[in-house]
Formats: C-alpha cells, structure tokens, sequence
C-alpha cells in the first residue's frame, strides 16, 4: 500500500463521532488503533487487512490515526492480532457499520456495469478491471481475489463483444455480407486486394487521378453500408471496429472470427464512405489550384511578358505621333506673299489639314508604322467593356485544358452525396445540369437556361461570344470551366458539401 496524499488521508482516515466512540470502547490502545486503521482502510481500498494488519499499511497512516485517538506512541500497533481471532470480528463489526456487502451479493451488478462500460467505451481488459474495482469501492462492496474479478472482466467482456459483433453482422443484407467478405480478395489481375485499393487514397494530381478518386469513391458507396441500421452499436465501438480494419492486412480480417470480422468490414467501409468522398473533394481542390487555375494564370503572365516588347514599341510610337499632334499649332508657318502675320491676302488665317498633320507626323513616325502599333494595341490591350474583369488572358488558357477535366464531369456531378446551402444551391443545381450539356453534339442557351446568371465577367465573352460559334450556340469547354470555377470557390466558403463527409 503506497503513501496515501494528505486529501485520502483526510478522506478516508478521518474518525467521525460514530468511528471514536467505537474505537474507545476497545479496551486495549492497540484494539482501537488496529480497529480505526481496518476503518479506514476498508473505505479506501474496499477490503480489510484481517492477515496482514497494520504491518502493510504505510507510518503515515498509523501516526494520522493514532493523534486522532491520543495514542502516543504508535508501536503499539504491532500487536493487534496478537489474537488472530480480533481482526476478523472487527471487520465482521466495521461491515454492519458501513454497511458492506460481500462480492457474491453485487456480481450481478458490477457485472452490468462492466457490460455497460464495454458497449459505451473503448476501455481495455485493464481499464475495465480498474473502473470496476473503483465501482465497488463506491458502492461499498468488498474486494474479491483479483482472479476473481479479473475473470468476470474478461468474460463479460467477450459476451459483450460477441454481442455487439453479431448484431452488426445480422444487420448486413446477405448480399452485402457477401460482397464485404468478397472484398478480402485480390482480384485477377489486381496485386492488392479490394479492401487495400478501397483504403489507398488516389494522389495522382491529374485529370486520371481523379477519375480513379471518384472512381473509388463511387464503389465504396455503392456497397451501401451507409444504410444500413447500426443503432445497436454505439459510435465508440463502430470506430473501434474501424480503426482496426483501416490498418489490418486484409488475410489478419479474414482470420478473425465470422461475426467479429463481419462487423468489421462493415464499421470500415462505412468510414470509407466519409474518407474516400474527403479524398476525392481535397484532390478536386488541388488539382484545381494548382494544375489548372495557378498555371493557365502562369501561362497567361508569361505570355504577358512576352508580349511586353511589342507592347512597349508600339506604345512609344503612338505616343510620338501624340505628342507631335499636340505641338503641332493649329495654322501653318507664313507662305510666300502672306502679310507680316502670316496672315494670307484678305485676312484669311491658313489651318493645318489632316494631311498636313499627317505629313509631320510621318517625318518621324511612317504611316505603317503606326497602323501597325495600333494593331499591336489592340491585339494585346482590348477595348474595356462591362465584362472585362482582369481574368479573361487566363481563363483563355484555361480553355486549353478542357481535356483534363471533361473525363471525370459527369462523375463529379453524380458520385458525390452533395449538399448545400441557400447561397450554393444555383452552383450546384448548374453541375447535376453538365452532364446534359457534355452529351449534347451542339450545346446552346437551351442547356444552361436558368443558370445565365452564373456567367458573369469575362466568361459572358468566352461562353457566349466565341467567333466561331453561332447564337445561340455557347462554348461547351468556357461554360464547364466556368461552373467549375464557381463551384471551387464555393466548396472553400463552406456553400457547397459533401454529406456525411468529414473534412
């Protein structure tokens, strides 16, 4: 018995006025001493010391009790038992007085505490043994042989278990039962069994990787364990159940016992729902910002810059001819026979005509020269209008990479259990609406009627106003990138989700 801290010894070996009187009613101090310490000591560790007495319990112990009884000198305590028969009337004694009841009176109850324990909690063999050693402490119930209660733990542990294993087993269809034992497999051709594909989270950061994501995301849920009723287990055990199956090789699964191994194929791929639908979504976000968003905006600066050159030599000649044209004066210089003012006979004024102008301009600037900047300005630099929102040179690399996505769209419309809020549902309702649009030969304004509001900025002049396309006819790879586009940003403000997802 180890050093109780000062609070249990307050706790535990405090006398109250029933406990003192009692004690001084003992003849002997080393009676009253042995009695108190069997007091206490009882209270604390819900048995007595009838073998041992006061020889394995701690000084401290001793000297707190003995002050309270004005014992001086605690020596005395070596000879209770002198009388093997004392300690044993004392705790008989001490029992009625606390009201104890013997272990075979309250197995039936710790045992329902222990069950109760074993389906709410994920506590082990020794966390269970300990819980329900304190159990019978505050229940007043006196200690049995550690065999003892080791035993109930791990028997009621195991019918609990098996329990909790059988009632999730029975509550698979048959068929799916099938299909979850089937997953233990390796299929022909396959070097991992389903099992191990279904917990390998896809990373290829391409428009394949996550046709593969969506495409596993699309098998583990049509296993449908999500439906299936599993009340019968709480949370902690079906995770428990998971948690093993996630990290197990799929032969240790297939060794355990038919309902344990049942149960835990159905606790994990019911969490695979949830991780593979999050993998799936984080690779979507990553392979948007930065495979498609972040290098068509890398592309469209360095195409930028590229272009500078030409920008700037066409920007210099314009201004030249600018600024010649605002120095140039309104009239002429004087001509022969014209007055001193260089007025002309008859007071007329002479004012420069455009060829004039024209003429002074091209003694710096040629004329081909500057039809040729004003090209060059506005090939690289359009007229603004009300669509011009600073994104249209990258949305128009975008548009190159039409091929990565268009494979896994329809996929992305219909595997993920999506959900949203009032200000997400316009964007997601225009993504269930995409499939329609992929497998139209010549998509027009009839396919996205209802969603025109969604395309806004530069991307009216990309879905509606491409050259090559006739009205109403619309750009089948601006429109899909648009509704993407939208749909990226609102998975990041949280308007668009995936049900029954974690992250």
């Amino acid at each position: 018995m180890a050093d109780p801290t000062p609070e249990e010894l307050e706790k535990f070996f405090f006398l109250d006025a029933a406990a003192l009187k009692e004690a001084r009613d003992k003849r002997r101090l080393h009676n009253r001493l042995g009695w108190s310490i069997q007091w206490g000591t009882v209270r604390m560790l819900g048995t007595f010391l009838t073998d041992s007495g006061p020889a394995d319990v701690p000084q401290v112990v001793v000297e707190y009790v003995a002050e309270q009884l004005g014992i001086a000198d605690v020596s005395v305590a070596k000879l209770y038992g002198d009388r093997p028969q004392t300690p044993y009337e004392h705790a008989s004694k001490i029992r009625t007085m606390l009201g104890y009841r013997e272990f075979s009176a309250a197995e039936g109850e710790v045992a329902t505490f222990i069950a109760s324990r074993v389906r709410k909690s994920r506590d082990s063999r020794r966390e269970l043994f300990d819980r329900a050693v304190l159990w019978l402490i505050e229940h007043r119930v006196l200690l049995p042989g550690i065999t003892t209660l080791s035993r109930l733990v791990t028997e009621v542990r195991r019918a609990e278990l098996e329990a909790i294993n059988r009632s999730l087993a029975e509550a698979a269809p048959p068929p799916m039962r099938a299909e979850l034992v089937a997953t233990l497999q390796v299929p022909d051709g396959k070097k991992v069994s389903t099992l191990e594909w279904m917990r390998t989270a896809v990373t290829k950061l391409s428009g394949t990787g996550m046709e593969q994501a969506l495409d596993r995301a699309s098998y583990v849920l049509g296993l449908g364990t999500g439906a299936v009723d599993c009340t019968a287990a709480a949370p902690v055990k079906l995770a428990e159940l998971a948690r093993f199956g996630m990290t197990a090789k799929a032969f240790r699964i297939e060794q355990l016992e038919k309902g344990r191994r049942l149960a835990t194929l159905l606790a994990t791929v019911r969490q695979l729902e949830g991780t593979a639908v999050d993998d799936a979504l984080l690779l979507f976000d990553l392979l948007m910002s930065t495979v498609l968003l972040a290098r068509a905006g890398r592309v469209a600066d360095k195409e930028k810059l590229r272009n500078l050159p030409r920008l700037r030599v066409a920007a210099s000649r314009l201004a030249t001819a600018w600024t010649i044209l605002l120095e140039t004066p309104p009239s002429g210089p004087a001509e022969e026979g014209d007055g001193p003012e260089g007025d002309r006979p008859g007071g007329e004024q002479h004012v420069l005509t455009v060829p004039e102008v024209l003429d002074h301009i091209e003694q710096v600037v040629s004329r081909q020269q500057l039809a040729a900047a004003v090209e060059t300005v506005m090939e690289l630099l359009p007229l603004p209008s009300t669509e011009d929102d600073g994104d249209l040179e990258w949305r128009v690399e975008l548009l190159d990479r039409f091929g990565t996505v268009r494979p896994f769209v329809d996929m992305l419309a219909s595997v993920i259990p999506w959900g949203c809020t009032e200000a997400g549902s316009p964007i997601l309702t225009a993504l269930r609406a995409l499939p329609r649009l992929m497998a139209a030969r010549k998509p027009g304004r009839e396919h996205i009627k209802g969603f025109e509001d969604l395309v806004t900025g530069s991307w009216r002049r990309l879905v509606f106003g491409n050259p090559k396309l006739e009205a109403p006819l619309i750009d089948r790879p601006a429109y899909t990138f648009c509704i993407l586009e939208a749909l990226h940003a609102a998975l990041r403000r949280r308007d668009v989700y995936a049900v029954g997802a974690d992250k």
